[in-house]
């Protein structure tokens, strides 16, 4: 079967956050910017804003929690590049790339990333790859502090964003085959004059014959393909144990799940029947005698 645009979308959401418990963003390169709040859309998988704790309007409630939005203390801060994030799905496994039986694609040798994913035939499978992401995060006292805030267990406050300058995304169909993927570099650009260091241009190279892929590649980093939703703890006064340890930060928020039930493999809600007539089961009773 081939996925509409929705399915598609939901069933990589559903595959991805299965193993990482973040959400995918479908479409990286309109940004999903920290302290956005709002909610994820059922029919497609959108995270739709509704607002931003940046704004005019959320001030009057940051001061309410003790934090001063003159300040910089509730902005995101920069967490360190890392190298690459991967993840893949269930019933999908990474092997090494057999460099030499490709050896006739242009510097696959030397890919920063590459390798092989086998897919399990009858089932659907995806692979969210990053090069050099950064995060972007709330820092743990402010989230602290936010958690008070009772108009946030209404939606969902987008805590942490992973930002990158090259990202590929696929999602399989059920033929379970074998894709190869790599980073390939060119040779590094000539800075412009009174600049510092030269880039060397980076593309996405894929075998994949089927399925859904999409990638991108820039100079700097602007892509979101992944990014954090939490909601405040619903507070149960009096059930807390006297032994168990205070909550602070991260850990007075949870992670919403999606808002759909599990999907098949073809990125659809199995259907649910209910039965209207109650008195069917007597029927049947009343008939055989």
């Amino acid at each position: 079967m081939l996925f509409t645009q929705s399915n598609a979308q939901r069933k990589f959401m559903d595959l991805i956050f299965e193993r990482t418990t973040k959400y995918p963003n479908w479409d990286p390169p309109a940004e999903i910017p920290v302290g956005s709040y709002g909610k994820i859309d059922k029919a497609t998988g959108n995270f739709i804003p509704q607002g931003s704790i940046y704004s005019n309007d959320f001030q009057s409630l940051l001061r309410r929690v003790g934090i001063d939005p003159e300040s910089d203390e509730h902005r995101p801060k920069d967490c360190p590049e890392e190298s690459e994030f991967t993840a893949w799905s269930k019933n999908v496994r990474r092997l090494e790339l057999n460099v030499e039986s490709h050896a006739g694609v242009p510097g696959i040798a030397t890919a920063t990333i590459k390798g092989t994913w086998q897919f399990r035939r009858g089932t659907t499978g995806a692979i969210l790859i990053m090069n050099k992401p950064r995060i972007k995060t709330i820092s743990q006292d402010v989230l602290g502090k936010l958690s008070s805030i009772e108009f946030l267990k209404s939606v969902h406050l987008v805590i942490k964003v992973f930002y990158c300058p090259a990202y590929t995304l696929y999602l399989s169909d059920k033929s379970g085959e074998n894709i190869n993927i790599a980073l390939l570099s060119s040779a590094p650009v000539v800075a412009p004059l009174g600049t510092v260091g030269a880039k060397a241009e980076v593309k996405w190279w894929s075998d994949a014959q089927a399925g859904l892929t999409r990638s991108g590649s820039m100079p700097d980093h602007c892509f979101t393909p992944l990014y954090e939703l939490k909601h405040p703890r619903y507070s149960r006064a009096g059930r807390r144990s006297s032994i168990s340890p205070e909550r602070t930060g991260e850990d007075l928020w949870v992670t919403p799940h999606l808002p759909w039930t599990s999907l098949d493999e073809d990125g659809q809600e199995p259907p649910v029947f209910i039965d209207n007539n109650p008195d069917s089961g007597d029927s049947e009773e009343e008939s055989g005698l």
